[in-house]
């Protein structure tokens, strides 16, 4: 159990990011809707835990928001250094008579790890459920905490503002951070990943002093289609003025071209409403990468950019 100091810093925490807001985060629905794939769970959560709740922030399968810290798995997770691993909670005396486990959501298997704050309090909890009797392979124990190193950085741009306040999107090191993650994962299963990028064009060459926003509208714009196009799985940054870029984790060529056909569409659409100044037009290029020859992130998108540059120069 968490002594009163431990206790209290881990609520101050919580309440000076205000992470008990009921809004949900797609930067933590991308992160739990991969690992219930992987997993092949009926459920997945990544929840805080407040002084008497377990709160939601990310989750499917569940169907609880909110769930009196009493009854919650999940506390018990929370006071553990390492993994919690039940194969079945029917034969554990913590929770045979749990009311999550006797009536719905009938928990039968659960694993859970801590997660931590960038300053080490544990604030949360990273949950994997089923309603049958299974357990986790040494290789899933891994790929298990590997997510949860995904959650703690996204917890960790959050306190350091690694995000554009502009898209709202991941920027330099902490799209990189993120994208390495799901590399790592396309490493593990051995699964193809996509690096692309994208380059506005006919921005003005800086913003106007008088006019600081004009080039807003278009760079929003462009945010709010990728992110409509994209999957929730997917990694998607802003990098620099003009360039956005995107990782696509288990994904190949023609799916990013299927993608870039409908925003392509999308743009067209816009340009004939609007002024030629508030019109938008980009060029693209990608880059594959390959499980049995990994590299890192940072030299995915640098391979995509340099196909960019060169295809500049040939028009």
């Amino acid at each position: 159990m968490l002594d009163a100091t431990e206790e209290a810093e881990r609520l101050k925490v919580l309440e000076n990011f205000n992470l008990l807001s009921d809004e949900s985060s797609e930067r933590f629905d991308r992160i739990t809707r991969i690992a219930q794939r992987m997993f092949a769970m009926a459920m997945v959560d990544f929840s805080f835990i407040s002084a008497t709740e377990q709160v939601v922030k990310s989750g499917f399968g569940l169907g609880f928001e909110r769930i009196d810290r009493d009854i919650s798995l999940a506390g018990h997770a929370l006071l553990k250094s390492g993994l919690l691993l039940v194969p079945d909670t029917l034969k554990d005396t913590r929770f045979a008579g749990n009311p999550l486990v006797v009536a719905g959501p009938k928990i039968r298997f659960y694993a859970a790890l801590p997660i931590h704050s960038k300053a080490g309090q544990v604030i949360g909890v990273f949950g994997l459920a089923d309603r049958t009797p299974r357990t986790l392979s040494p290789h899933d124990q891994s790929m298990f905490r590997d997510f949860a190193e995904m959650i703690e950085n996204e917890l960790s741009f959050i306190e350091l503002a690694q995000v554009d306040r502009l898209t709202q999107m991941a920027i330099n090191a902490g799209f990189y951070t993120l994208a390495e993650q799901s590399l790592k994962i396309c490493s593990r299963q051995k699964t193809s990943a996509i690096g692309v990028v994208f380059e506005l064009s006919g921005l003005p060459e800086a913003p106007a002093k008088d006019s600081p926003d004009l080039d807003d509208s278009q760079v929003k714009l462009f945010a709010k289609l990728l992110r409509l196009l994209f999957r929730k799985s997917d990694v998607i940054g802003r990098l620099g003025r003009a360039g956005f870029t995107a990782v696509l984790f288990n994904a190949r060529a023609e799916h990013v071209n299927g993608i870039v056909r409908k925003l392509q569409a999308s743009i067209d659409s816009h340009n004939a409403t609007v002024d030629v100044q508030l019109g938008i037009s980009f060029r693209h290029a990608l880059a594959e990468f390959d499980p049995e020859y990994p590299i890192t992130s940072y030299e995915l998108v640098g391979a995509a950019n340099k196909s960019l540059q060169s295809s500049a120069q040939i028009r």
